[in-house]
């Protein structure tokens, strides 16, 4: 869609837009690690709790095409965002007073199914309120609010779980819920433009769409998507690892030094998101995915090599350095290859599917591996696979910055409104 005038969202929408991917950041942060470390406190074993992430991805998978369909059909986002967080917060809940394993799998399934609304809601948002000429800029404020998010709770949360119990986290994340609510309530709903923000090629029929064949099409989009899964298959284990380890050998600062592996990525994204998002713009797509892969595999194989806890702190450099890159670079990527097509969360669903797909067999697949041949062997293998996915990102996926692979096409179809 080509934009007839600049957009100009208010500093309330902008302002409420970043303290709601703050508040979400800290809502989202008791579900993270801290899911492994406080089931590795009750006892249960390494396979039990990557099953158990497995039944949460599962269900994200489940939700993540319906759920962008639902954010490109829904004029209001915002409604879309509350119902995610009072799923969340009953979820939460749910874990810190019923861990009996049958609930706390019904609470998984409750939370993973809101990440195939939240996440492709939050760009579409930004998208809708800035359009996609000042998107790169609106997503690097929403990379840095988010990590600015997850680091200030993942201290709280760390400090709190190892002075009260294993328990805080939950109890701190349903809280948190309240006051994302008001940042939601910040952001004014007459200026999120709902062609923008489903990318839709007619500004005066915004319903209008490409038919889903033609988007899938797309050689860069299922380049893409399988870059999405290799990433997810070597990154999604790396943290419910560590901090299984920490919680069976060093239980005793176990809390804090979790604390400290989410924190320090998250400080190192806030740091970087601006500049990365001026580069997306300078450089391109492609030389920054790189970069952020390259940070994967160097970090999995230190995690590997680290003779002590608080060793791994230093690595976790690395971990900010690929959050920032590839948590910037997926939702401008897709909006390149989807400019103009309506189908924009959509093809963040798809992608969020394949990606869900691969972060649920890393998961599964590397518990069991740990507990067959150890952590050491198991880190390795994920660096393996992120080293596998860098080859692949350098050999087949083309830069999407300058190219509009699906438009064209588009543009000469009949674009009518298919089933979402």
């Amino acid at each position: 869609m080509e934009e007839a005038e600049e957009a100009r969202p208010s500093k309330c929408s902008e302002s409420g837009l970043d303290w709601l991917n703050f508040f979400i950041a800290d809502v989202q942060a008791g579900f993270g690690p801290f899911v492994a470390l406080y089931l590795a406190s009750l006892n249960w074993s390494q396979g039990q709790i990557g099953l158990l992430l497995t039944v949460s991805t599962l269900s994200s998978i489940a939700s993540q095409a319906p759920g962008g369909a639902l954010v490109d059909a829904a004029p209001s986002k915002r409604m879309l965002i509350g119902g995610s967080l009072a799923a969340i917060a009953t979820a939460a809940l749910i874990f810190a007073f019923f861990p009996n394993p049958v609930i706390v799998v019904i609470a998984a399934m409750v939370y993973g199914s809101t990440g195939g609304v939240i996440k492709p809601a939050l760009a579409a948002i930004g998208l809708g309120l800035v359009g996609h000429n000042a998107f790169s800029g609106r997503v690097g404020r929403n990379q840095r609010y988010d990590a600015l998010g997850n680091a200030a709770t993942a201290i709280l949360m760390g400090t709190l779980a190892h002075f009260t119990g294993q328990r805080a986290p939950f109890l701190v994340a349903a809280g948190l819920c309240i006051p994302a609510a008001g940042a939601l309530a910040g952001i004014h709903s007459s200026e999120i433009d709902y062609a923008r923000a489903r990318s839709a090629h007619d500004r005066e029929k915004p319903r209008e769409a490409a038919r889903l064949r033609e988007v899938f099409e797309s050689r860069p989009l299922r380049m893409f998507i399988v870059v999405l899964v290799l990433f997810q298959l070597a990154d999604a284990s790396v943290m419910p690892l560590a901090s299984g380890r920490l919680g069976h050998e060093h239980n005793e600062q176990s809390a804090l030094i979790t604390a400290s592996l989410v924190a320090i990525p998250e400080v190192v994204t806030v740091l970087i998101a601006s500049w990365i998002a001026r580069r997306a713009d300078d450089w391109g797509r492609k030389p920054l995915l790189i970069l952020g892969f390259c940070g994967l595999a160097v970090r999995a194989a230190l995690f590997a090599l680290a003779p002590g806890p608080w060793y791994l702190l230093g690595t976790q450099v690395f971990g900010g350095l690929t959050a920032a890159t590839l948590g910037i670079m997926t939702p401008l990527v897709i909006a390149d290859i989807t400019r103009g097509t309506g189908r924009y969360n959509l093809a963040q669903g798809a992608a969020g599917t394949a990606s869900a797909i691969g972060a649920s067999l890393s998961t599964a697949v590397s518990g069991y591996v740990v507990q067959l041949f150890g952590y050491t062997l198991g880190f390795i293998g994920l660096a393996a696979i992120g080293a596998i996915g860098l080859i692949f990102l350098c050999w087949f996926l083309p830069e999407t910055k300058r190219a509009s692979p699906v438009v064209p096409a588009v543009n000469q179809l009949d674009c009518s409104i298919s089933a979402t």
